[in-house]
């Protein structure tokens, strides 16, 4: 004879049917929503935060675990005489934050396409994630008036909020097999790994921590560049550099600027000036 169903079995019958119920009505309004009618204001608000143009080829509809999310492609970031960018898609849906009772709309955002890709919550005042193989040849650096000081494939974190109309928080850099690339160095610097940490203020950028180590040079650099105004290359540099110089021409550079280098090659300096005009001079132990 067949086993009568429990109260227990009942009860959990009861909740998968409910459970089902509610997720199939999730997607039929999820189905329903007009999402398009989204697109205008969001693009207008990131448009304001990048200063871009951008254009959306195509705008959907995405299922996940988390829920609905909205699938954009073929999105062209474009700003004035830079390159622009393309990204093959990007996914946005809420985010879980209690920032959502207080009236203020928090956004998770994952993108990706030639440049890189980033995951991570966007706000009016925040913006915090993980990009991951950005690369920095790609960026639109003609924004900063300057060239690109990094060459190769950038990942890192962001934690940045917004307070009178500016921005403070930290962020961090790893790297492989790319090089440094500054107007004022006489050659541009590979390296083979690359590790840095950034304190971020409204009129300073802060490096905490950062390492290098490739076929010239390893260094260590801390120290800060000032945002006086103007183009990032002329910025006011104050850097305190820690190297060991592998390449013999790279130490031959050093000496004559009055740089004391010891038989391993190791040197410790001073760089001043800006990046595009460093000046370098030697630090006493």
């Amino acid at each position: 004879m067949p086993t009568p169903p429990t109260a227990g079995s009942r009860g959990r019958g009861r909740g998968a049917l409910v459970l089902g119920v509610l997720a199939l009505f999730v997607l039929f309004l999820a189905a329903r929503f007009p999402y398009q009618r989204l697109l205008p204001p969001l693009l207008r608000a990131a448009s304001a935060a990048s200063g871009a143009q951008i254009e959306v080829g195509d705008l959907g509809l995405g299922l996940g675990w988390r829920g609905p999310h909205i699938v954009a492609s073929g999105v062209r970031l474009r700003w004035p005489a830079a390159p622009e960018l393309v990204l093959d898609s990007v996914r946005v849906r809420p985010a879980w934050s209690p920032a959502w009772l207080s009236g203020r709309p928090v956004w998770h955002v994952a993108a990706d396409g030639a440049p890189g890709a980033w995951a991570g919550e966007v706000a009016g005042d925040r913006v915090a994630g993980r990009f991951t193989g950005v690369d920095t040849d790609a960026l639109p650096w003609v924004l900063l008036g300057a060239p690109a000081p990094l060459h190769g494939l950038i990942s890192g974190g962001v934690e940045l909020a917004r307070s009178d109309g500016a921005f403070t928080g930290s962020a961090r850099l790893e790297g492989a097999e790319g090089s440094i690339d500054l107007p004022g160095l006489p050659v541009a610097i590979p390296f083979e790994t690359l590790a840095a940490e950034l304190a971020v203020a409204p009129d300073q950028l802060t490096l905490s921590s950062s390492r290098i180590e490739g076929p010239l040079v390893t260094a260590g650099i801390t120290g800060t560049a000032s945002a006086a105004g103007g183009a990032f290359a002329v910025w006011p540099i104050d850097l305190a550099v820690e190297i060991e110089a592998v390449d013999p021409a790279l130490r031959g550079y050093l000496g004559p600027l009055g740089i004391p280098v010891d038989g391993q090659g190791r040197a410790r300096l001073r760089v001043t000036g800006s990046l595009s005009a460093p000046y370098l001079s030697g630090l006493t132990r």
